[in-house]
Parts: C-alpha cells; structure tokens; sequence
C-alpha cells in the first residue's frame, strides 16, 4: 500500500479495482502458460486456438451455442467497443448508454465523433429496473446502438427477464445491441435466474463483449473479444476493422487458450475475498444510518447514507482520514449521498474503512 501523500501513512483504497494489487492470492499465470513469440502468423480475428477456447468458455459457462467463428479478438473491451462503433455508426450518430454505469462509456463514444445519450436505470424495492420511457426518450432518428452492461458496474445487476424481452422487441431489425458482459462470471447467487450473457439469446443484433481482465483476473495480459452475431456481412466488415490495425500480441493469443480453461485457479481467490466482504459489510453498518444496496454480480457494492454536505465533501473528509472511495455521482447514481467500495479490498482495511465511513 503506497504511502499516503498528504500524512506519510498507509490509505485504505476501497476503490480498488486491478485485481493484480489487491493481495487476493492469484496464481502465477506464467506457470499455467508461457509466452511464446518464435513466430507470427497473424489473423485478423486472431488465432484459431484462442478463439476456440472462448468458443468452449461460452458453452461451459452460459451453454452458449457459438462458434470461433463469431469470435474476433481485441486487445480489450475499450477496443472492441471502437471496433463496433466504426462498423455500425458514422460520425454524429448516437449511442444510448445506462445511467448509472461506469463513466469511460462516454469517453469511447466521443472518441469516436458520436453523441453519447443516457438512458435511465431506476431503483425499486431492492431491483434496479430499465426505465422504458426514459430510453425511448433518449433515442433519436439517429440511435445507431444500445449498450448493456451485464452486469452494470457498479450496481452489480443484471437486467431483468421482462426488461430485457422488451428491449429485445424494441431493439429488432432497427438497433444494435452491444453487452459488456466482462463481470458475468461473478454473479453471487447460485438461484441467479436472470440471463447473464446475451449469447444465450440467438438475435441478429447483437455484439458480445468480454476478455481476460476479469475472466482471469489479467488487465495485464490485454486481450478482449466482440462475439458477432451469426452474419457473415458483419464478420467481414468487422474482420476488416480489425485487419487494419492487427493489435493483438501473438504471445498473449497463445497463453490464453491455456489461460482460459484454467479461470478457476484465477476466479476462486477473487470469488471468495468478494464475498467475505459482502458477507461482512452488513454487520458492520447494522444500527447506523448506512445501508448496502443489494448485490447480484460483481466487484462492487453501493452504501447509502444519510443526508450531508454532499458526496464530494464527504469523500474528501474521507481521504483526510486516509480512506479513498468513489462518491456515488462519479457514477451517476441517483441518490443524495452514495459511495461505491470495492468487494476486493482486503477484509481488514475493509473493516477499518466501514469504520472510518459511519463515524465520520
């Protein structure tokens, strides 16, 4: 833990979000795979093997029916969303993204000369819903796609049954789809009914999005890839997008269909230091002004507190006592005062931290 600037002492990150500096006890990935460059032959949508594996991975974990073929590798998710937005959208056409969600969205969609419009999600009765009107309302004559993030970073939700068949109607023949779906592994209850990946509907609008940062737990390894759907017009076009830039490393195409099947060994540690801290969190803010939202997936958690001087305030009073969180605004949360922590935080500073928030 990096020395805090201000005081010389350590700070309790509860924002922390690189699995590979949280001490969770990750296995050496170069001990599962090495890193091989003797030669390179590449392929605009990568190495047959790798895209095998993600083929195997997507059966095994959703019993999704697709082949390597609909695979195209990226060196991550940012890229594949450029890769999308350059096949579907020409500059000034608008993409609909969720509100809340995580803010680097937005920048994507600019960098690519388009207009970024939110749609809104609201809390009801413990469930995060998909605002219907809200996002008819955000759509205009030039609404090129529609992003989910399955689940959403950072309410931990997947999108509800009855939602996503609306969206699935609405959405046909007219606008693409385009699931970010890289938390879907983590989903927290066992009875989770919800549909954690969209290769498990068969939709001619959709684009698939995920990679090896939080499958296995390696941001450093940079590979990501777009599942397209069966449309031998968009594995061209897309193919050559891709071809232009050819960035994905032969080394890392070739760990991670070794990497892949062994996620287990990556997913456990992470899995079980999550949950201990969700397990934990309501004991430590029972009979205080705190309370956690409810959580079905992924890396966060979300406490709403009582009504103060405003979220930036408070996090920074935070910070002056060595403990850094992400206020809720940062995400566009729709409350008066929210803070998102990180489950990956270690479980002591996590219960020095929740401290440090009810008695400030």
């Amino acid at each position: 833990m990096k020395a805090h600037k201000n005081h010389g002492t350590s700070l309790i990150d509860l924002s922390i979000s690189n699995p590979t500096q949280a001490d969770v006890g990750l296995p050496d990935p170069f001990s599962i795979a090495r890193l091989e460059a003797d030669r390179y032959t590449p392929l605009a949508k990568g190495s047959w093997q790798a895209r095998e594996q993600i083929a195997i991975y997507y059966e095994q974990e959703f019993s999704s029916k697709i082949t390597p073929d609909q695979i195209l590798l990226t060196t991550s998710t940012s890229e594949a969303y450029s890769y999308c937005f350059k096949l579907i959208a020409n500059p000034g056409d608008s993409i609909l993204i969720p509100q809340p969600s995580y803010p680097l969205l937005q920048f994507l969609i600019e960098a690519e000369g388009l207009e970024a419009r939110p749609y809104p999600l609201h809390q009801a009765d413990g469930e995060w819903l998909l605002d219907r009107d809200g996002l008819l309302q955000a759509c205009n004559n030039k609404t090129k796609a529609i992003i989910l993030v399955q689940p959403n970073n950072p309410t931990g939700h997947f999108l509800k049954s009855d939602d996503l068949k609306w969206l699935m109607e609405f959405s046909a023949d007219r606008i693409w789809l385009i699931s970010d779906e890289v938390f879907a592994d983590y989903a927290w209850s066992a009875e989770c009914t919800q549909t954690r990946s969209l290769t498990q509907i068969e939709a001619p609008n959709v684009f698939s999005l995920s990679g090896l940062s939080k499958i296995c737990a390696l941001p450093q390894m940079k590979l990501g890839w777009i599942v397209m759907p069966q449309n031998q017009s968009v594995y061209k076009n897309l193919e050559l997008v891709a071809d232009t830039y050819l960035s994905v490393s032969a080394p890392i195409q070739q760990a991670a269909a070794c990497w892949l099947p062994q996620r287990a060994q990556f997913q456990s540690p992470i899995r079980e230091r999550c949950l201990t801290n969700l397990q934990g969190i309501p004991a430590r803010i029972k009979n205080t002004q705190w309370s956690i939202l409810p959580v079905e997936a992924g890396w966060s958690a979300i406490l709403k507190g009582p009504a103060n001087d405003g979220e930036e305030a408070f996090a920074l009073r935070l910070l002056e006592r060595d403990v850094c969180v992400h206020p809720g605004f940062y995400y566009d949360l729709p409350f008066q005062n929210s803070l998102v922590i990180s489950l990956l935080t270690p479980p002591h500073q996590m219960i020095s931290g929740i401290g440090t928030i009810i008695s400030s």
